[in-house]
């Protein structure tokens, strides 16, 4: 019995073989724990199956990193992300598993990890972006553990972020020539584009919006939480439906459910990146979708709405968000033009005069 008495009274000693990771050959594995014989012997029965699990999850029967994201980490990850979540983050998995996948979950490492690293940004990439996409590798490296899978603890370092600069909105101008190419490259886009510059919704709440949500006799977009969509904030929230909104959805309905489905009839499954930057592209401008958002905001703040307002129609929990567009504000720094105006007083020198400095 690998159960003997500790040099020290009151203690067991525990001795259990066994041949794990990285191990020529089975050798012994031995721990000092107080009490009784009995106690011992249901610590030695625990530390057995903490080891049998290890042996089971040996290198050569670990998972594919491509097998694990796909019959593991992605259920695991529908069930308890958002949908709206889900939908961009099943992306960095495809993407991890392209550069991941064929390597066993044991055997990423850091050499893998900096590789990584250098073909996203030769490809383009941002960093914040990247550092996004390795901390779901983080995430799902973390996961493996919990479940008992042999993976590496890794410790890498985050690309370094340039700091937020201002947001860019475009002009009435910029938005009537947006318009213009996609009536000409992409018609089907532009009640969608409307829509974003003129309601300040996010482009995932525009592909989900169902007619459900608009009432017409109030003039407003009732955006809810439901099974299928959830806000960002996790809260409902109410935006004034415009002139212009209200012009393009009083028009045929294309599906009884969603209010701007695919070509196919469906609901988007993203958003129509391709149309949109084609659109984009051929008005000269730049930007990304997310630069109707800002757009609105721009506009309404020269039309004279309130932060507080704003935050509350673009769906921030605070107005810590909203303050990024209080540069866009009429004036916003001319009450401080002069609020600090201390010159030196005027010396009058006449000619041959020397000023003497005042003590």
């Amino acid at each position: 019995m690998p159960n003997y008495p500790g040099k020290r009274k009151g203690t067991r000693r525990i001795v259990i073989w066994a041949k794990l990771e990285g191990d020529a050959k089975s050798k012994p594995h031995e721990w000092i724990v107080e009490g009784t014989k009995a106690d011992g012997a249901v610590f030695e029965a625990r530390k057995k199956v903490e080891l049998a699990q290890k042996r089971n999850l040996a290198p050569r029967t670990a998972p594919l990193f491509s097998s694990f994201c796909v019959e593991r980490y992605a259920p695991y990850a529908r069930r308890h992300l958002k949908a709206g979540t889900w939908e961009r983050r099943h992306y960095q998995v495809a993407t991890l598993i392209r550069h991941f996948g064929r390597l066993k979950m044991h055997a990423i490492g850091l050499v893998d990890v900096e590789r990584f690293k250098e073909i996203r940004i030769e490809e383009g990439l941002k960093a914040v972006s990247i550092n996004g996409e390795l901390s779901v590798l983080r995430g799902v490296l973390e996961y493996a553990d919990a479940l008992g899978v042999v993976v590496p603890r890794l410790k890498w370092k985050r690309l370094p972020e340039r700091g937020r600069g201002r947001v860019r909105a475009w002009t009435t101008e910029q938005v009537q020539a947006l318009y213009a190419s996609a009536r000409e490259l992409a018609p089907e886009i532009v009640p969608l584009l409307t829509f974003l510059i003129n309601t300040g919704c996010r482009k995932g709440e525009a592909i989900m919006a169902e007619w459900s949500w608009i009432d017409f006799k109030a003039n407003m977009i009732r955006i809810p939480t439901s099974d299928v969509w959830q806000p960002k904030s996790d809260r409902p929230r109410e935006v004034p439906m415009a002139d212009a909104v209200r012009a393009v959805l009083a028009g045929p309905r294309l599906h009884e459910t969603w209010v701007f489905p695919n070509a196919w009839g469906r609901r988007f499954r993203d958003f129509p990146h391709a149309a949109f930057w084609a659109a984009r592209t051929a008005a000269g401008l730049a930007g990304g979708v997310h630069t109707t958002r800002h757009t609105y905001a721009s506009h309404a703040l020269a039309a004279g709405l309130p932060l507080r307002t704003l935050a509350d129609v673009m769906g921030h929990t605070t107005t810590k968000v909203t303050e990024l567009y209080a540069h866009m504000m009429p004036g916003h720094l001319d009450a401080a033009r002069n609020a600090v105006n201390i010159g030196p007083s005027v010396a009058v020198v006449k000619k041959g005069e020397k000023v003497r400095s005042r003590p």
